[in-house]
């Protein structure tokens, strides 16, 4: 009953985030919608703050199975966006969220962890080598502008259609990985014998 009980706390935050303020919500009030004694809540979570990162992680992983290969990432974008756009409602009031351990950094970290392991595969199939300080900051500049443009795209009133955030950012992305490839021969990226 373990991962049973703890994707039943996760759908009963996930549900409460859409109906109640999310400074109303507590331990309390996710326990009662889940049907489960207050006290198991911290046998699986934290905080509330938790619970979300657990939602997006195991929601967004299950969504993007294409995450670790360079070749594969105009398809995690596009699975990546089509599970923010089926979840628009409740996401639109997590990336609000700007308190300690908001959800939008765990999302930055996945994005980041994400990113790296495209990059990792890039080398790899290319046979290059990154500088590890530019593979850092591309990580973090790379994942920090998605992020953004994400809640830029979430929060508006009236935001493009998710076709076209898609080749929006599949450009800029695309742009990042092709300047890698043009730069093989400079500082930051050198071709391995």
């Amino acid at each position: 009953m373990t991962e049973e009980t703890k994707e039943r706390i996760a759908q009963a935050t996930k549900a409460l985030v859409g109906t109640v303020p999310f400074a109303d919500i507590n331990v309390t009030s996710i326990m009662k919608r889940a049907g489960l004694r207050r006290q198991t809540f911290y046998d699986y979570y934290r905080d509330k703050f938790d619970v979300l990162g657990h939602i997006y992680r195991t929601e967004i992983d299950a969504a993007a199975a294409f995450c670790g290969h360079y070749q594969y990432w105009p398809q995690t974008l596009h699975t990546m966006l089509a599970y923010f756009a089926a979840n628009a409602r409740f996401y639109r009031i997590v990336i609000a969220i700007d308190e300690q351990n908001a959800p939008e950094d765990v999302i930055r970290g996945h994005l980041s962890d994400m990113i790296q392991a495209i990059l990792t595969d890039l080398s790899r199939t290319h046979h290059l080598t990154i500088d590890p300080d530019y593979r850092r900051f591309l990580q973090d500049m790379l994942s920090t502008a998605f992020v953004d443009e994400l809640r830029r795209w979430l929060t508006a009133p009236a935001p493009v259609p998710v076709a076209t955030l898609e080749t929006h950012l599949g450009t800029f992305l695309d742009g990042s990985f092709a300047g890698l490839l043009n730069q093989a021969a400079g500082p930051v990226v050198r071709r391995e014998a």
